[in-house]
């Protein structure tokens, strides 16, 4: 695909705040590492902006829904979408420090699959799908770790204005997305010690943006399991 595919998706102040009041809501242990509260909470919110981001985006293209943020037993996890009989995984990322804009990460950064099993073929979801906010994630971290903020808040107003909500409304991208099966097909062409990248003594999934699938093309790729 080309940068130029990536698709800007509108987000409103309301839907930010919808955001904020359902990570008041929901409660899950965070066990990337540990975070402070102000960026934890934010990292929350992003991800519910994405979704909502991303199910305008469906709905825009008559793609139904069928279930959304559902529990998957098999999977012990949830399932962020259902559509077409095919589950969706969304991943939501700040810029990384170095790369200062999103057209560096779109050269550089992968879809971030993070390697819980041997097998590829092991991945919970069918479809994973990138959403990136055009933030630089240690400028933003570093601002949430300085503010003093109620969390808990029932001012949904002053919250958005505290988290500086406004800067999902312009900077939300929905940016490529790879299926199960053709990431298994690249990557079985690919030497074993090159099939894996590492972060933070975690391994992930060779997948570079560059190299996934344009976002307009995940309408046509859903609507062909009619």
């Amino acid at each position: 695909m080309r940068y130029q595919d990536i698709i800007h998706l509108p987000i409103t102040a309301t839907e930010v705040k919808q955001a904020i009041t359902r990570a008041q809501r929901v409660h899950f242990i965070d066990n990337l590492r540990y975070r402070h509260p102000n960026v934890s909470f934010d990292s929350k919110v992003r991800g519910y902006v994405g979704e909502i981001g991303f199910r305008k985006w469906l709905k825009h293209h008559n793609v139904p829904i069928e279930a959304q943020n559902q529990w998957s037993e098999r999977a012990q996890m949830d399932v962020d979408f259902q559509c077409k009989g095919r589950s969706l995984e969304l991943k939501t990322s700040l810029i990384p420090n170095v790369d200062n804009n999103l057209k560096t990460s779109f050269q550089r950064r992968d879809i971030k699959l993070i390697k819980r099993k041997a097998k590829v073929s092991d991945l919970c979801s069918d479809i994973h799908v990138q959403i990136y906010f055009n933030q630089n994630k240690k400028l933003k971290e570093q601002w949430l770790r300085e503010q003093k903020i109620d969390l808990t808040n029932a001012d949904t107003d002053q919250l958005y204005n505290q988290l500086l909500g406004r800067a999902y409304l312009k900077h939300t991208y929905l940016v490529a997305w790879m299926d199960k099966q053709s990431l298994q097909d690249r990557l079985q062409q690919l030497p074993l010690a090159q099939q894996t990248w590492s972060h933070a003594k975690r391994q992930f999934w060779v997948c570079p943006l560059r190299h996934c699938f344009a976002p307009n093309t995940l309408i046509d790729f859903l609507n062909a399991r009619s």
